[in-house]
């Protein structure tokens, strides 16, 4: 027989005109957990009251690195990974141009290290993906393979190859506190292998491992839904083949997060998290009572006129168009949009958003698979890192330019 926990989030304070309640109604999340072959299952239903549970994020950020003209140490292009260290300063894997930057609490530049290139502390597209102890950056660059560690005063220490055990692609995701660092997913291709490629519609399934230090795989968690394409391919002389790959409109894709000790993965299909310890064994069913949204055409049409206005010809308005006529359109759209995991082991899902709506808003489940608030983000922002009280976003202005930004993150006591 399964085991059910049922539990009761509610606030005592009655804001019938903000939430839209009955009077008297106090809103709740419900929560059941039931254990099934070794596998706990929490249920949450409901919605939590205004206020988003206590969880708020400050309106301005108090810290700021970033600039469009001036010293190109403070420009940054292509950040692929940031990290505050245990002193306060900042370091910043900048892909565009090869480095891992670190500055200090006030975001003056302290030092650089790396470069565009190969050799030994030399890199391709570098990704910051953790800290060993106060001082030791782990970077992976999947381009060249490589697994390097970099300390923040004397620079490149040493590095490992990836082992092909692993395979191809070798995405960095991040890294859990026993230093195993975990890589996969995305689309990988290789005619050589034997895989084949057809027109059409396209989901194959991705995979995720881990590795140590030195770059051997420690953990495989096997297959996992992949996200979801329209493919066209052509034959080409020679035996070469051409291909195109496009996200179908609205379509399902592979989200992760990596926490302290665990890997989230979520594909959108359904409002449902997996959880998995750091040895690959499924732990826990994270679900919430929530229906995704349907398509209507409206949306569609945001989605191609979009695509229009950010084309640079606008000639090229009817190409983009008939591009539309032959790819599938789902009837629902995902049931959330990515994954985050913070210092403390909760899980930040970000809600869904229909074309035209910019303010991304997360779900924040706690270790135990809880609802237990809701916050947003600025709109333009990509989270980097969330902290015990503070959230490192990377924003992006009308140009483009990228600024890496800290901004102050209130918890509830209970958190």
């Amino acid at each position: 027989m399964h085991r059910v926990r049922t539990c009761i989030l509610a606030s005592s304070l009655l804001l019938v005109a903000t939430l839209g309640c009955e009077p008297g109604k106090v809103q709740t999340v419900q929560t059941v957990t039931l254990d099934s072959a070794g596998i706990t299952i929490v249920e949450n239903s409901g919605e939590l009251p205004a206020g988003g549970g206590g969880w708020a994020i400050s309106e301005e950020p108090y810290l700021s690195i970033g600039t469009f003209q001036g010293d190109s140490l403070y420009q940054m292009f292509q950040v692929q990974g940031a990290s505050r260290l245990a002193d306060g300063s900042l370091a910043v894997a900048n892909g565009g141009s090869g480095e891992v930057r670190v500055y200090d609490t006030q975001g003056r530049f302290i030092s650089s290290h790396g470069r565009k290139g190969e050799g030994p502390g030399e890199f391709q597209r570098p990704a910051l993906v953790g800290v060993l102890g106060a001082d030791t950056l782990v970077v992976v660059d999947n381009q060249l393979r490589r697994i390097s560690l970099v300390h923040v005063e004397d620079g490149f220490l040493e590095s490992a190859r990836i082992s092909d055990d692993l395979g191809g692609g070798g995405f960095p995701r991040g890294m859990f506190a026993d230093r195993t660092l975990v890589i996969g997913g995305g689309f990988y291709f290789s005619s050589s292998s034997g895989m084949e490629l057809s027109d059409g519609y396209s989901r194959r399934e991705t995979s995720y491992l881990s590795a140590d230090l030195n770059g051997e795989l420690v953990t495989d968690f096997g297959r996992f839904p992949g996200s979801e394409f329209f493919m066209q391919v052509q034959s080409q002389s020679g035996g070469a083949i051409s291909m195109s790959a496009r996200l179908v409109p609205f379509g399902k894709y592979a989200m992760l997060a990596v926490g302290p000790d665990r890997l989230f993965f979520g594909s959108g299909d359904t409002w449902e998290v997996e959880v998995y310890d750091t040895s690959g064994r499924l732990q826990n069913l994270v679900r919430l009572d929530r229906a995704p949204f349907a398509v209507g055409d409206a949306d569609l049409e945001a989605v191609i006129e979009e695509e229009i206005a950010e084309a640079d010809d606008p000639s090229l308005a009817p190409e983009i168009r008939a591009g539309f006529e032959d790819m599938p359109v789902p009837d629902l759209m995902p049931a959330f949009a990515g994954l985050h995991a913070d210092a403390l082991g909760f899980l930040w899902v970000e809600r869904y958003r229909r074309p035209g709506e910019e303010v991304p808003v997360f779900d924040i489940v706690d270790p135990e698979g809880v609802l237990v608030g809701t916050v947003q983000v600025p709109p333009g922002s990509d989270i980097l890192e969330i902290g015990a009280d503070y959230l490192l976003l990377l924003q992006r202005d009308e140009l483009e330019v990228e600024y890496l930004r800290l901004f102050s993150l209130d918890r509830p006591d209970a958190s």
